[in-house]
């Protein structure tokens, strides 16, 4: 019994054979493939002018990725030394602490630099 004929025995064990399931796809679709914490921070960085008109915040004109990729929700504000890796403050003090390593690279964290 080969690997594929495993799983799909088990499938069928289960009962039903993942009728219930939903492909990613599918999820995305029933969300308008929008992220909430994305959004959110998509209008708060919407500043409106005298005119009335929307300006784009000049972080955004800059074209950097300035959220954090852990929690997106805050601003980068702290690189780990040596890989030079970017996080929020909050999160890479909690990976430093807990997890010991860079989640993009793996390499380990020697030191913090808070930038500005």
């Amino acid at each position: 019994m080969n690997l594929a004929m495993a799983l799909a025995e088990e499938r069928n064990s289960r009962g039903g054979g993942g009728a219930d399931s939903k492909t990613l796809m599918m999820l995305i679709g029933e969300t308008d493939g929008s992220d909430w914490p994305t959004s959110k921070r998509r209008r708060e960085d919407e500043i409106v002018v005298e005119g009335g008109e929307a300006a784009t915040d000049k972080r955004k004109e800059e074209g950097g990725d300035w959220l954090c990729c852990v929690c997106m929700e805050r601003d980068k504000g702290a690189a780990f030394i040596p890989c030079g890796h970017t996080f929020c403050r909050v999160c890479s003090r909690d990976l430093w602490a807990h997890r010991g390593g860079c989640p993009v690279c793996n390499r380990p964290i020697l030191e913090i630099l808070d930038i500005f």
